[in-house]
């Protein structure tokens, strides 16, 4: 226990730097399974919405079997029945008047937009080179 110890004390350095580095691989491998994870749910569903628009609307299909569905649920958890998908309705546009964060929003993006100067020499500036340049030039 002793030799452990004492190899510890003179190696701490490394030991510290190398548990350092275990922990980031940890954190890299989590990191990078949760990201595929995501990617997968976010394909299953892009193509769960494809093969919706491919066979046209809920009415024109026919009814899918319970075994059908069932396979689906396994395979997946974020996949899509067309029963949980909720209706759209029409887009419902504000009467009146745009509001004042609409406006602020607005001015503040017009603002961004405008060039920061002319073009032409800001007039401190000029006098700076009057004040300069040699006499008689």
């Amino acid at each position: 226990m002793s030799e452990f110890t004492t190899w510890m004390q003179s190696n701490w350095y490394a030991l510290g730097s190398l548990l350092l580095q275990v922990a980031f691989l940890a954190a890299v491998v989590r990191f990078a399974g949760e990201i595929l994870r995501t990617m997968r749910a976010s394909q299953e569903q892009v193509g769960a919405l494809l093969k919706l628009a491919v066979t046209g609307a809920l009415s024109e299909r026919p009814a899918p079997s319970t075994v059908t569905e069932r396979t689906f649920l396994r395979a997946s958890p974020y996949w899509l029945t067309p029963t949980e998908i909720p209706p759209v309705g029409p887009l419902e546009l504000p009467e009146g008047h745009p509001s004042r964060w609409t406006m602020a929003r607005h001015s503040l993006v017009v603002w961004l937009q405008t060039p920061m100067s002319s073009g032409a020499a800001a007039p401190w500036r000029r006098a700076i080179r009057w004040l300069q340049a040699p006499a008689g030039s």
